[in-house]
């Protein structure tokens, strides 16, 4: 396994956190349904997107102490291609 460094790290969850507010999951975050866009919940807490899998879709939302799962195939791929 490579290191990285700390500035790419940094470069790449702010592009995911980016890529996940741009793509409306910030919206639905604390709903119910992570996935629920018709709520206009706006959350002052980092948010923090990880891509457990790629081809499953699977990715996991860390907002403040919480994780919230979601599977996205579009999305994952769309976070995994803007990482690079």
């Amino acid at each position: 396994m490579n290191p990285v460094s700390r500035r790419i790290f940094l470069a790449r969850t702010g592009v995911a956190a980016g890529a996940i507010g741009a793509s409306g999951l910030l919206a639905g975050a604390a709903a119910a349904d992570p996935l629920d866009d018709t709520d206009d919940v706006i959350t002052d807490q980092p948010v923090i997107a990880r891509v457990r899998n790629v081809s499953t879709g699977e990715i996991s939302l860390y907002v403040g102490e919480e994780e919230i799962s979601i599977v996205d195939r579009a999305l994952a791929r769309r976070l995994a291609r803007v990482a690079r």
